[in-house]
């Protein structure tokens, strides 16, 4: 299974789908919440690490959806080597 990857920024807050190629339906959704209100340096630093969370929350959605995919025979031997 092949994958399309939407990208958006709506203001200063960037979103990512990531959807069958085939089917369109989306597989993966985030965006990163938005924050107006002025943050004292501990929060800022807080938010950082909630980033950093976020991001690697991000790549292990992606791999258990690999997983899944090979699990149910829908990638082969050659389309993990060809997205490792």
């Amino acid at each position: 299974m092949t994958y399309r990857i939407n990208t958006t920024f709506k203001g200063p807050n960037p979103s990512l789908q990531v959807c069958d190629a085939t089917s369109g339906s989306v597989r993966l959704a985030w965006q990163r919440p938005r924050r107006t209100d002025p943050l004292s340096e501990e929060q800022q630093v807080l938010l950082a690490l909630q980033r950093e969370e976020a991001v690697h929350d991000l790549f292990r959605r992606l791999f258990l959806l690999t997983t899944e995919q090979y699990l149910k025979g829908e990638l082969g031997e050659r389309d993990l080597a060809s997205r490792g």
